[in-house]
């Protein structure tokens, strides 16, 4: 058990240390060692009594640093003003328009996790070493009046007069936009961009996530979304970024996918093509009817997989490109190098 005060919890008969917290929390590494050598070396101590003056020592001033922490965080709730992030934060500082580099919006939210000011939870990640539950929000600042107050869409203040948070909020998720259409769905239990259910967006009950409602006839995979992306490696299912679904049932950010098929065509995931390649697919077919390959290789034939239909096949051989002879992919691979010679590969399979 822990005392209020070490000087409490000393004999009065021992003269060997007897500072209060004060005193402790004013010493530096060596005056505080210099008093644990004094109690280790007083040969009129009891061994027990010792090891327990020695344990207090060590840790007084942890104890002290708490207790200084704890008063410090009381007088920030009692003083608004000393409170980390108590000022308006501009999206446009020239037109004076509150908000962040992520959203529009006119309060600043009060992490439940370490009691900071911010305008999102995404300022709040960017400089902290653990992230913020926007849920758990209770508090919020208007940043009109500076008033902290509990989480609603509007200021309570009189002086505001009711002045409105942002066009949208959402009291489940502690969610503000004034910019852009959001919508909650009840099944991931999360706001979305969009105008809603049955609108612009479906929930697929086993993929569980909201989809485009042009995707009804997409290829479900279970949790599909609850995953990361393969290229960035941010968790999809929360990321603000708009999310790409791929023939294949899996999905990455829409950015990453314009940057990943500059140079790649085929999921990163499964290897499946990610669309239409009947175009590039032909281009290939003409390339090979042109190109005339060395005569001793011309009669040689390789064993390939094709990552498109699955199934397994031969084609001549090629150092490059080899072709699915039962969907005409391209997107294969050799399963079986060029060793042995066989006149008989299918002349589809070029």
């Amino acid at each position: 058990m822990f005392c209020s005060d070490v000087h409490e919890s000393l004999d009065h008969s021992d003269h060997t240390f007897k500072p209060g917290w004060n005193d402790i929390f004013r010493m530096n590494q060596n005056e505080l060692e210099a008093e644990i050598r004094k109690v280790s070396r007083d040969s009129t101590l009891d061994p027990r009594r010792k090891a327990y003056l020695i344990q207090n020592l060590m840790t007084s001033r942890w104890i002290a640093s708490q207790q200084k922490s704890l008063q410090a965080r009381d007088n920030e709730s009692s003083n608004g003003e000393e409170i980390f992030g108590c000022s308006p934060s501009f999206r446009d500082p020239e037109k004076q328009i509150f908000g962040c580099e992520h959203y529009k919006r006119n309060c600043k939210l009060r992490a439940a996790c370490c009691g900071k000011l911010f305008t999102c939870r995404f300022c709040h990640d960017k400089v902290s070493d653990h992230s913020m539950d926007r849920k758990a929000t209770t508090e919020m600042m208007c940043m009109c009046c500076m008033k902290i107050q509990p989480v609603g869409p509007f200021c309570t203040t009189p002086s505001c007069g009711g002045f409105s948070m942002a066009k949208y909020y959402c009291p489940i998720c502690k969610f503000f936009d004034d910019e852009r259409v959001v919508y909650h769905c009840p099944f991931c239990n999360l706001c979305r961009v969009g105008r809603g259910l049955g609108v612009d967006f479906f929930h697929c009950m086993t993929c569980n996530c909201c989809l485009a409602m042009k995707l009804v006839d997409h290829k479900c995979r279970e949790k599909g979304l609850e995953t990361n992306c393969p290229i960035c490696c941010d968790f999809l299912f929360t990321s603000s970024a708009t999310v790409r679904a791929l023939p294949c049932g899996h999905f990455m950010h829409s950015a990453c996918f314009q940057a990943y098929t500059c140079s790649h065509y085929i999921c990163p995931i499964c290897s499946k093509s990610l669309g239409d390649m009947a175009v590039y697919f032909g281009m290939l077919d003409a390339l090979l009817a042109s190109e005339e390959l060395p005569e001793e290789y011309r009669d040689r034939c390789q064993d390939i997989l094709c990552n498109d239909c699955d199934k397994k096949g031969n084609a001549r051989f090629h150092w490059l490109y080899h072709k699915c002879g039962f969907c005409g992919s391209y997107n294969t691979r050799v399963i079986k190098g060029d060793t042995m010679t066989n006149t008989n590969c299918s002349t589809s399979n070029q």
